[in-house]
């Protein structure tokens, strides 16, 4: 097993890290300028906070049958982790659209959304120290570094896509089989992992983490 994450780690040095970094410096910076926006733009940042909260309460509702907060832990760890799996799987898929750095667009919304409900929260008046630290960062982490790594995923698809359209007369480039095929073993590999325990975090800990100290 050593020896498959030691040759997962290279690939992701030659491949993934470019994209996997950038992506990641690029998103937070949007997350803190979105939060610093709702300290003049408190009633905007209130009524979208309060939006995204319903939609995704009604998205749970959706894949579950039922809301969220008649979900067990084990229904709830299932459901967020079926709906993260859909999610990292789009991202990858949407490199194969030949649109430059597509994948990263989704990577860019998501931290827009959590820059909004924070910013939200603030103007709400809560304790944005503890919510972030109690309610979000304990799963996020590991959910949101899952995200971006599909997006480098995503991302090293869309390069060889764009390549093979308007350069391939320039360049040498390795059969598609082989990319999707690497691309399928570090989805595997790694980003499956970090979402199956990131939903189980959030399914089982981050929900007592919330009750206790907020």
């Amino acid at each position: 097993m050593n020896k498959v994450y030691l040759k997962e780690y290279e690939i992701y040095k030659k491949s993934y890290q470019k994209s996997f970094c950038w992506t990641f410096i690029f998103s937070i910076i949007i997350l803190l300028i979105c939060f610093t926006s709702s300290f003049s733009m408190a009633d905007f940042f209130i009524k979208q906070t309060e939006a995204i909260a319903e939609s995704m309460a009604n998205d749970i509702a959706e894949i579950s049958g039922t809301e969220l907060n008649e979900l067990s832990d084990i229904q709830t760890f299932l459901v967020i982790f079926w709906n993260n799996l859909k999610i990292g799987t789009i991202v990858i898929l949407l490199g194969l659209i030949p649109l430059y750095r597509l994948p990263s667009f989704f990577t860019a919304l998501q931290f827009i959304m959590i820059g909004v409900v924070f910013g939200g929260l603030y103007a709400m008046g809560h304790n944005v120290i503890n919510a972030f630290i109690f309610s979000f960062l304990p799963h996020a982490l590991i959910e949101l570094s899952a995200f971006v790594y599909s997006v480098s995923i995503g991302n090293f698809i869309n390069r060889y896509i764009l390549t093979k359209i308007f350069f391939r007369k320039k360049k040498e480039l390795e059969p598609l089989g082989k990319l999707l095929k690497q691309s399928l073993r570090s989805y595997i590999l790694v980003v499956i992992p970090l979402l199956f325990i990131a939903a189980f975090i959030e399914g089982f800990i981050t929900s007592r983490l919330s009750e206790t100290f907020l």
